[in-house]
Order: structure tokens, then sequence, then C-alpha cells
């Protein structure tokens, strides 16, 4: 059984982008140009934030499993728009599996980013997982109580 944040993972891309997505050891540090990085931060139960590295193949998945479509069809707008409703609902089953179900959270909206998140010096807790050949990474940073 994997643990939470991966079974977290696992449920939302099997979900939203019918992706069958496993953990997995981590390759070479991907150029930021090979796709974008999602960004969310979070003031409630405790403040932190969330950034998950997707490759290009894999946005264009995301996008073509919610909207029913080939991505090319797709206006700009809503290639971003399906990762970011991707990104909103990761994040929210994350921190109830972190936090419980009884634990009001507070996010704040997803976001793109176009460069990997500047990196506390404690370092954020880091899971890699693949779909098929293409690594996917998702940053973890929480501030200590």
């Amino acid at each position: 059984m994997p643990d939470p944040e991966m079974a977290a993972l696992i449920l939302t891309f099997e979900e939203m982008a019918f992706l069958d997505v496993a953990p997995g050891p981590a390759r070479e540090p991907r150029a930021p140009e090979d796709g974008p990085w999602l960004g969310l931060t979070y003031t409630r139960p405790r403040t932190g934030w969330l950034a998950l590295f997707l490759p290009k193949a894999i946005k264009f998945a995301v996008a073509e499993g919610i909207y029913g479509v080939s991505w090319d069809a797709l206006e700009p707008g809503q290639l971003d728009d399906s990762l970011l409703e991707l990104m909103n609902v990761l994040a929210g089953r994350l921190l109830t599996g972190r936090h419980g179900t009884g634990s009001p959270c507070s996010m704040g909206l997803p976001t793109v980013l176009y460069d990997p998140p500047d990196q506390p010096g404690t370092g954020p807790q880091r899971f890699v997982f693949h779909a098929d050949n293409d690594e996917l990474v998702l940053l973890w940073y929480e501030a200590a109580l």
C-alpha cells in the first residue's frame, strides 16, 4: 500500500486524467522548458506550499483527459485551466490526508510557475513518480510549528 501522499497522487491522476502513475526513482533534473511547474500556497492548518512538475507530454494528457478532446483542439487557456484544476484537487487531497477531514484548510489559487520554486534551507519533501517514461515531481514544504 503506497503512503498517503502517493495514494493521493495516484488517485488524482487516475480520476482526472485517466493516467496510471507509480512511485519511481529520481532521474536527472529536468530543464524548466521541459514542462510547467504548478504551485499552490496555503496558510491553514499550517503554512506551506506545493509545487508539481509535469513534463509536456503529461500536461497534454491531463488536458485531454479532462476535456475529452485532443489537446491541440484546445485554447491555450484551457490547457492551463486543466492543470490548475488538477493541482487544486491534488492539494485538497494531500492536505486532507495529512491533517484530517476535520481540519479547516485555507489555500491560495493554483498558479503556473515558469521556474522551479525557491526552496527553503530545510528543503521540502520530494515525491517522484512516473507515468510511462515521464517523470513527475511533487515538492511539498510545510513550516515547522
